[in-house]
Order: structure tokens, then C-alpha cells, then sequence
């Protein structure tokens, strides 16, 4: 990703090359770089942006994918684009097939936690979502089963679990932040961001 921005005011697009990511990657950075402006750049395959089914998103992520390279821009950045599109294809080979503005995006994600301490930490990240993300459908359940007290953690049966899942639905550049945090939580499954 190149330099982050702090804030989330600016727009954000989707800009789809035709080109391997690595060369679309490359020539990115480079553009980037000596445009010297500030941007932000989510690589679909770095990222967890869905756009198309796993196999792809896998064989893109190491590289032998040779078709398309999904990308979400900031503002800046999409209109850098724009103004250079014929230039970029005649100098580079690389073409742009899509380049759409992102109203919203939105991932999914579920929980198993076995211990209150876990449930907390789970709860507590929930609770405080950054500023432009919110939860969506969430639903989450706590039981507690004395008989199951010092079984191991490995155990069918356990004295504590909470299970829950939901949506979190934001700002594309809090949502690829707080996926990130999540990463974090073993305990919590998250899907692929899809953009709207």
C-alpha cells in the first residue's frame, strides 16, 4: 500500500488493469512516487477485496494470474489516472478496463470464543468501531454450562462460549483498517470486503 491517509473524506475507486499485478504493482509505485503526491492504493490480492472467486484471488496473489489486477484509489490517484489512460496503455502496455467510484463497502465476519476474557476483547473491538464503519446484522450469543467447568480447551463440551456474526459496512480505507485489526483475533473468521 502506498502512504495512508489519516482521514476518510476522499472518494475512493475501483480501477481494474489489464496486466500482471506485479507489473501493475510496480508501475504504481513508480507512478506515485514521481507524481510525488500522497496516495492511497489497496491491492485487491493484499488487501481482502473481493472481486472474483478464491482460486483466482489466490493465483493472483502469487503472481500467475495474467488477465486482470483489481486496485481501489483515492481520489488523486483515480484522477492522475484518468488524465494519463491513453499514455499508460501506449507506453506500458497495461490498460484500464473499469474505474468506478466506491460508494460503500462492506465484509462479513463470525466468532467462537471459549473464555469471558476472549469474549470481552471480541465485544470491546466490536463496541468501539472506528468513526465511518458500523455494524450491520449482528447477532451474538453467550452460554455458560457449569456441568462443562475445567474440561479441556480442546473438549466438546466447554463451561463459556459465545458465538456471534454480523457485517461491518463503511468507508472502504476504515474497512481495509479494521480488517487488519481483526487479523489480529485469531478467534474472528472475517470474509473478503466487497465494494458497492
Amino acid at each position: 500500500m502506498a502512504k495512508q491517509k489519516t482521514g476518510s473524506t476522499t472518494s475512493f475507486f475501483e480501477v481494474v488493469f489489464i496486466g500482471k499485478p506485479k507489473v501493475v504493482r510496480a508501475f504504481l509505485r513508480g507512478l506515485i512516487m514521481g507524481s510525488g503526491q500522497d496516495s492511497t492504493v489497496f491491492y485487491s490480492f493484499h488487501d481482502g477485496i473481493k472481486h472474483d472467486g478464491k482460486a483466482t484471488q489466490l493465483a493472483e496473489l502469487v503472481g500467475i494470474r495474467a488477465t486482470d489486477c483489481h486496485v481501489v484509489v483515492d481520489e488523486g490517484t483515480s484522477k492522475l489516472l484518468k488524465r494519463l489512460d491513453k499514455r499508460i496503455h501506449d507506453e506500458t502496455g497495461l490498460e484500464i478496463t473499469t474505474h468506478r467510484k466506491v460508494r460503500s463497502a462492506a465484509m462479513e465476519f463470525s466468532f467462537e470464543a471459549f473464555a469471558p476474557r476472549y469474549h470481552e476483547e471480541i465485544m470491546t473491538l466490536l463496541d468501539k468501531l472506528p468513526t465511518g464503519l458500523r455494524l450491520r446484522g449482528f447477532k451474538h450469543e453467550v452460554t455458560r454450562d457449569k456441568d462443562a467447568r475445567g474440561v479441556e480447551a480442546y473438549a466438546s463440551a466447554h463451561d463459556f462460549e459465545s458465538r456471534g456474526q454480523g457485517g461491518v459496512i463503511g468507508s472502504v480505507d476504515k474497512l481495509v483498517a479494521f480488517r487488519r485489526t481483526c487479523a489480529d483475533f485469531p478467534l474472528i473468521k472475517v470474509e473478503d470486503i466487497e465494494l458497492k
